[in-house]
């Protein structure tokens, strides 16, 4: 596969992972909005106790799409400006995704496709 050809794949690649990878946040954004509406309507009719503990789990749910996404849009800025760094990046973002079905898995096999090609890594010079 040629230079340009393999420059294209990483240039989508940096788009797929900043788009996948804002969904988690969106969604996290969304959940957490979420979870706040529920927790001011049923507030007089639960405990502190159990709102605490809805509030550390809701958080915690919250922070790990945080955690999942940041990464990944990294990675993805990274591939479109020819970072070198980004190829690691990338290649763990997109092996951890494999499980996230459906997106998070078709963007890890194109993610291992296109390192797996002899030359992937003189685009990001």
């Amino acid at each position: 596969m040629g230079r340009g050809n393999l420059d294209n794949h990483r240039h989508i690649l940096g788009i797929c992972f900043i788009l996948t990878n804002a969904l988690s946040l969106v969604a996290a954004v969304f959940a957490f909005g979420a979870i706040f509406i529920r927790s001011a309507m049923f507030h007089e009719s639960t405990t502190s106790q159990d709102l605490t503990l809805f509030w550390l789990i809701a958080g915690f749910g919250a922070g790990c799409a945080l955690l999942m996404g940041l990464p990944g849009i990294i990675a993805g800025v990274g591939l479109l400006k020819r970072r070198r760094w980004s190829r690691l990046l990338s290649l763990i973002v997109g092996v951890i995704g494999l499980t996230n079905l459906p997106l998070g898995t078709l963007l890890g096999i194109y993610a291992i496709w296109f390192y797996a090609q002899p030359g992937s890594e003189r685009v990001l010079e």
